[in-house]
């Protein structure tokens, strides 16, 4: 065996080339730190995908704050959306019968039903149909039935399908949706408005500005998706109400989301219409607004805005396709009012920045946030589609004559409206 002592020493010089040299410990030190770090930030990258993809999940889910609504898949040209309420075949056959009937542009082919079902609320029935007309365009029809039953159905309007990937509610408001076509209804409410959302809307709620009255669906009914609605007067007008969807979330206790708000849309027989113009130009007491030439525009018509009235058109230039559209606050403005429910009647008048109702009747009450309504002259009587040009400011005082408004609509801010025109029959 060899001496101990000799192989220590053999060994001590092996050993001695890779003793490391000075710092070589710092150097792996810093290198184990880099390596941890980018492990630490690599880690951080996961999670933070992750945790994005679980939020899509739950927004897509409708589990998050915000859900989403998923577009129906269309069908065609039309509404890929399934139907609401009691599909009744008779009313749809009765319906497609009637539209065949009254439009030149019959037979309609292809056929499917939006809601084919009873409402008491306007007399028996409501349908909507889609469907290709002769010429093979894609068009909506809204009918409602009288108390005769299917028989007496009704069609109030046929329009062009709407966009079935744009579209998120169908509606139609109007003071004749009941009686005879194109006549004004004459029961104790007089306008009422259908809206039917899309399918995954679990409430629609529907408002009018001229009227402190909104209709919203509970969205535990299986038909919370369609809503049929009498307002307490005949002025509400497709201009001055909105439709509102809802989903209800899935976590218990948790308040319905918003998913669309949208104008309400109108244009039966005999309702005057709304054309849509944009402002161009405008001082403290007018507006230059442009419109699609060969309209009907014509000077004394009202223009609006969903939260009421902002003022009467003055002069057009036909050529142009402009109007000038004077302020109700401006001082030339003027017209006969009446406040709403009560029908207390007065006139307006501008004062240059502020806005006065005057020549009230001695006993009339007139009380702060009563709405004040200016008939249309596009209508057919001072009721029918009168619009709220302002709120009182505060109660009239007894004796008095006079009390201020507080203007509905914001005329600062404004950059589209509606110039309210005759039907066109």
């Amino acid at each position: 065996m060899h001496d101990t002592t000799e192989l220590r020493a053999g060994l001590a010089d092996l050993a001695e080339p890779v003793t490391p040299t000075e710092g070589y410990e710092g150097q792996i030190m810093r290198r184990v730190g880099r390596l941890r770090r980018r492990r630490r930030i690599t880690a951080g990258a996961a999670a933070a995908v992750c945790l994005a993809v679980l939020v899509t999940m739950f927004r897509v889910a409708g589990f998050g704050s915000t859900p989403q609504l998923a577009a129906s898949p269309p069908d065609g040209p039309f509404l890929g959306w399934s139907p609401v309420g009691d599909l009744d075949v008779g009313l749809v056959r009765e319906a497609t019968s009637v539209w065949d009937r009254v439009n030149s542009a019959g037979p309609h082919t292809a056929v499917r039903a939006l809601v084919a079902t009873h409402d008491p609320g306007l007399g028996s029935a409501v349908v909507v149909l889609e469907g290709y007309d002769k010429h093979g365009d894609a068009r909506l029809a809204f009918f409602t039935g009288g108390p005769g039953g299917a028989e007496a159905l009704r069609m109030r309007v046929d329009r062009p399908a709407p966009d079935p990937v744009k579209t998120q509610v169908i509606s139609l408001v109007s003071p004749r949706l009941t009686g005879t076509t194109g006549g004004a209804s004459n029961d104790s409410g007089g306008s009422y408005a259908i809206a039917v959302a899309m399918p995954g809307v679990t409430a629609v709620r529907v408002s009018s500005t001229a009227v402190d009255s909104e209709m919203i669906q509970n969205p535990d009914e299986p038909t919370s998706r369609l809503v049929v609605t009498e307002f307490p007067t005949a002025a509400a007008t497709a201009q001055t109400t909105t439709i509102a969807g809802f989903i209800k979330p899935k976590r218990p206790f948790a308040s319905l989301t918003k998913v669309f708000e949208v104008p309400g849309e109108g244009g039966v027989d005999g309702d005057a219409r709304g054309v849509s113009a944009e402002v161009i130009s405008r001082t403290d007491q007018q507006m230059m607004v442009a419109y699609p030439k060969d309209q009907g525009v014509r000077p004394g018509q009202l223009a609006v805005v969903a939260s009421g009235l902002v003022g009467r058109v003055t002069a057009v230039d036909a050529a142009r396709g402009q109007a000038t559209v004077e302020l109700i606050t401006s001082s030339g403005f003027t017209g006969q009012v009446h406040t709403d429910i009560s029908n207390v009647p007065g006139f307006v008048r501008g004062t240059g920045g502020k806005l006065v109702m005057e020549n009230i009747p001695a006993g009339g009450e007139v009380s702060e946030t009563n709405r004040v309504m200016m008939p249309d002259p596009s209508q057919h009587s001072n009721q029918v589609g009168a619009v709220t040009i302002g709120r009182v400011s505060a109660d009239k005082a007894a004796g008095a004559t006079t009390v201020e408004l507080t203007p509905t609509a914001d005329l600062t801010h404004l950059t589209r409206l509606s110039i309210m025109t005759p039907s066109p029959g």
